[in-house]
Order: C-alpha cells, then sequence, then structure tokens
C-alpha cells in the first residue's frame, strides 16, 4: 500500500508540475501595445505540429537570414499552435489558441496575421510563403503600404507610380 501511494504522489507531483508549466497566458494586447511603442507590427503565425508547410515555413521561410532580420527590426513575433492550450488574451476575452484562431477567421494553416496598433488584422496571408514571397510581404507591411495599395498590387511594382 506504501509503494502504491508513493508512486501515485510522484505521478501527481510531475503532473502538478506540467500544469504549472502551462499556465502562461499570451496578452496580445501587450504585445500590439509594445509594437506600437517600437513603431512595429504584430505578426502571429499560426500553425499546427504535424502540418508539413507549417514546418517548412518555420524551417526554411522564418531562418532565411532576411527575414530574421526584419523581423527582429520590424516585428513583435507571436508563434501561435492550435494543438497547444495556452490561454490567449485579447480585446477583453480569454481563448485557448485554436478558438483564438478561429475568432480572427484563421481555418487555414500555416496562416500568418499582421495586426496594427488598433487591434485590427491588415494584412492576412494564408499558406506557406518561401523566404522571397515572405520578404516581399513584410517589406509592404514594415513600409505600411497597404494603407494607398493592395499587396498583388504592390508586388507588381504599381506603388511606384502613385
Amino acid at each position: 500500500m506504501k509503494k502504491s501511494f508513493k508512486y501515485f504522489f510522484i505521478l501527481f507531483f510531475i503532473y502538478s508540475i506540467s500544469l504549472q508549466a502551462n499556465e502562461t497566458t499570451i496578452n496580445v494586447n501587450t504585445l500590439i501595445n509594445k509594437a506600437k511603442l517600437e513603431n512595429k507590427h504584430l505578426l502571429v503565425f499560426f500553425h499546427m505540429t504535424h502540418c508539413g508547410y507549417c514546418k517548412r515555413m518555420e524551417n526554411r521561410t522564418f531562418e532565411n537570414q532576411k527575414v530574421q532580420e526584419l523581423l527582429k527590426k520590424h516585428f513583435i513575433y507571436l508563434d501561435i499552435n492550435i494543438d497547444y492550450n495556452t490561454e490567449i488574451f485579447f480585446n477583453k476575452k480569454r481563448y485557448l489558441e485554436k478558438s483564438f484562431a478561429e475568432s480572427v477567421d484563421v481555418d487555414f494553416y500555416p496562416t500568418v496575421l499582421f495586426f496594427d496598433e488598433n487591434y485590427d488584422v491588415i494584412y492576412t496571408s494564408r499558406g506557406y510563403r518561401d523566404s522571397n514571397k515572405f520578404e516581399k510581404i513584410l517589406h509592404f507591411i514594415k513600409t505600411k503600404s497597404y494603407e494607398k495599395i493592395d499587396f498583388f498590387d504592390y508586388k507588381k511594382g504599381k506603388e511606384k507610380e502613385e
């Protein structure tokens, strides 16, 4: 009996530690405010654990040196894996990661959202983007070109005509 109680106690202790490790809450409002103070945008990368294109984007696109430099200099980066259960606080509501994704209309993975200082989504990139394409998106956001032209015209070089 003492042995089984001992094992139960050890298992309970390990379980309680793992629960405590997952009790952090991500405050998206705070990240948006930080981005505003630093004259940056919030970039949120939504992905799933067993998604091949998500992994490719993590391991290729986000590991590209030019992309990393742009991210560090012009963005606050938030990684959201919808298979986890971290609590998210956004606009006076609490969500788990998957329900947060649904609340901002993300239903395809990978998806990258960019938020402005008014808590609005200013651009959505659905699906895998290689580093060259993603770098263009980052330039589009960092220059605030979204305020005067859509991305497809920007990509074609029409922003120079205005």
